[in-house]
């Protein structure tokens, strides 16, 4: 196969990740960019010298598109991803699949009826911390998991000064679906019970409607137990954007992930920064590190056939748990999930 023709839906904040990535790789090329705001496109066509679309439908008229990645914000997916589909173009969705159930199926049965394939970019499954546990928890010598913790916090920037669709989405959508998503990757199996409680107060009295923080706990048909915490209203002066920890009890093995400082420091005059080199890089021109690598795979998967390391139906079940935790948070009861 040629090179894959790729066009992105989404040049903002992530979006331009996708960018760099695709024209970077070696086996796609970048063709198109469709965005909503007239100065986005000219900065991608003054940097990228590709033609850029206001609408999906007239770009997938316009050009020669082999897949499309949307990387729109969290609660606009569906609309781009269901166009590309209905356009017989194979996606990449930046997480979160939907923010609905509703359109999380519809985008599979749009998938299924036009036989094309849906990857969701949990990129925290190329993160080498999450490998190496993935990895230890295959060992049969660590025993079975006894229980396990997660927390994932960013600052209260995010809701507040990056984001004007704050109100549209929730800790929950942002953070919570990155950290199902993983529980479910390391155990195996899939939440049948999630109990959850939450927190509106801060960004409420900020004139934005959304959670500063869910905790939830989720059951496992294995009879795991699973404390998930996520926030996004840390302190402005925290050393990092976002905060991260995981520990899991084994039957003869803890294992334990501090993903906030991954020990390298740098100080200014206002603050210690601890930078997550992992993530993402620009080494000799090269966008590197577990954020682009899912792009990469896209590309991979599809010029070669192989699986999704995750794909629409996991992007389906870290919804159904979002769902049953914000059900359950404003139930205060425990939530059954129905499959």
């Amino acid at each position: 196969m040629d090179k894959l023709r790729v066009a992105v839906v989404g040049a903002g904040i992530y979006g331009s990740n996708h960018l760099a990535a695709y024209t970077w790789c070696p086996d796609a090329e970048l063709v198109a960019v469709c965005d909503l705001k007239p100065e986005l496109r000219k900065k991608v066509e003054d940097q990228y010298h590709v033609p850029t679309y206001e609408q999906v439908a007239d770009m997938l008229e316009h050009e020669d598109v082999d897949a499309v990645s949307v990387a729109t914000p969290d609660p606009y997916h569906a609309a781009p991803a269901l166009e590309a589909i209905r356009h017989d173009k194979d996606v990449l969705i930046e997480k979160p699949l939907a923010t609905t159930l509703d359109d999380a199926r519809q985008i599979i049965a749009e998938a299924d009826k036009h036989g094309v394939r849906v990857a969701v970019d949990y990129h925290k499954r190329w993160d080498p911390a999450s490998i190496q546990l993935k990895n230890e928890l295959a060992d049969p010598s660590c025993g079975r998991i006894v229980r396990g913790y997660m927390s994932m916090d960013d600052i209260i920037d995010v809701p507040t000064k990056w984001f004007s669709w704050s109100h549209d989405s929730s800790p929950v959508h942002f953070l919570g679906t990155h950290c199902y998503d993983l529980a479910r990757w390391y155990t195996g199996c899939e939440v049948e019970e999630v109990y959850a409680v939450g927190t509106k107060r801060m960004l409420k009295g900020m004139g934005i409607d959304t959670y500063d923080t869910i905790q939830a706990f989720l059951t496992f048909a294995d009879g795991t137990n699973w404390t998930i915490e996520n926030g996004w209203v840390l302190p402005h002066g925290f050393a990092k954007n976002n905060d991260g920890r995981t520990q899991i009890m084994c039957e003869h093995r803890l294992l334990r992930v501090d993903s906030q400082n991954r020990g390298v420091e740098t100080f200014d005059d206002d603050k210690c920064h601890t930078p997550n080199y992992c993530f993402m890089q620009i080494f000799d021109g090269r966008p590197v590190g577990f954020g682009y690598d899912p792009i990469y795979d896209f590309v991979r998967c599809i010029r070669t056939g192989a699986p999704f390391v995750a794909d629409a139906h996991d992007g389906l079940e870290a919804e159904l748990i979002a769902g049953a935790v914000h059900k359950s948070v404003l139930t205060h009861e425990a939530v059954r999930i129905e499959r």
